[in-house]
């Protein structure tokens, strides 16, 4: 077997007439990182691939062989995760970027919003890469946004407990 990318997208995205215009394969092939036609469809992958909404697309994600994760929650506005990033390293360390107090370098992948969970709870199961601190984080983002959100809290937070109490 072939060596598997990071990343499979649903559909391509290319510019017609000054506007983006997305492209689904009409055998349901995926798109490799979402740009290149690839010959596998959703059921070939194997179960480490997480499926979610990346990129602002539907796709996959491989939660094997991740070594690196940096979690920055967003303590501004009333929405749980949509605003949060979670960088994914498969080979080198995150850093900060030097010019950029709130971006990093070394990631492959970025997930933001709701796709945060599921991923992190998948990297936990298929790498041996120590989530610790990023759960920690996103518990701590959890009692902000309750003590700070509480409406909006009830609405998006649909149990009120740990979300890594399993």
């Amino acid at each position: 077997m072939k060596k598997l990318a990071h990343l499979y997208l649903s559909d391509k995205v290319v510019w017609r007439d000054h506007k983006p215009v997305a492209i689904v394969d009409e055998n349901g092939y995926l798109f490799s990182q979402g740009r290149y036609r690839t010959k596998i469809q959703p059921d070939d992958l194997p179960g480490w691939y997480v499926y979610g909404r990346f990129y602002k697309r539907w796709g996959y994600m491989s939660a094997k062989g991740v070594k690196y994760l940096c979690y920055r929650p967003n303590m501004v506005f009333n929405h749980m995760f949509k605003d949060d990033f979670l960088f994914i390293s498969y080979d080198e360390p995150i850093i900060p970027a030097e010019n950029d107090p709130l971006w990093y370098k070394g990631y492959d992948e970025y997930v933001f919003g709701g796709a945060i969970l599921s991923i992190v709870k998948a990297i936990d199961r298929y790498s041996d890469c120590d989530t610790t601190e990023v759960k920690a984080a996103i518990e701590v983002k959890r009692k902000w946004f309750k003590e700070t959100y509480p409406r909006w809290y009830d609405v998006e937070v649909r149990e009120d407990k740990p979300f890594f109490d399993d």
